[in-house]
């Protein structure tokens, strides 16, 4: 009951939903600060990714289910667990802490949407996790300057980017 911020996701009420805690208890999002002033702030999402192999033999059906997804019938099921697809005015039909979630979107904040690529091990380098998420416990708990933690961040970025695959 003492967290000011938790950098999660929507699912966070389902799963903390035993969890205990004080009475008056609300969950709440906002977006990132914009990086500009006068600029939208973001909320980082996920989107789920469908697509049809060229040599698939039943492309017709193939192209018939993607559609689906979309459809009004799919947004239903998918909201009934708690998720949405990127449909304009589909967050008007969520109810209760999700509506509060996707709201965001609705009050301006931008979606930004990336992932890291993928690079070849470099020896004494870390996980992506432990190297951009972690450290921020350093910086929470006073152990790490930010002047370090930026220095340690391009650093290892440096040596991700050098060793990219492909």
């Amino acid at each position: 009951n003492k967290a000011l911020f938790m950098p999660n996701g929507t699912w966070i009420v389902g799963e903390m939903a035993e969890a205990p805690r004080a009475d008056g208890f609300k969950w709440g999002m906002t977006a990132l600060p914009a990086a500009k002033a006068g600029g939208n702030g973001a909320s980082y999402c996920w989107l789920e990714q469908a697509w049809i192999p060229a040599a698939a033999p039943n492309l017709d059906a193939a192209k018939q289910f993607v559609a689906f997804l979309y459809s009004d019938a799919a947004c239903a099921i998918f909201a009934k667990g708690g998720a949405v697809q990127p449909v304009p005015g589909l967050t008007d039909n969520l109810e209760g802490d999700n509506k509060m979630f996707y709201s965001i979107y609705d009050n301006g904040a931008d979606a930004a949407m990336g992932n890291f690529a993928a690079y070849n091990a470099v020896a004494g380098l870390g996980t992506v996790r432990e190297v951009f998420l972690d450290p921020v416990n350093g910086l929470v708990n006073g152990s790490v300057t930010v002047d370090q933690w930026v220095s340690d961040i391009k650093a290892a970025s440096d040596q991700m980017r050098a060793n990219i695959m492909g």
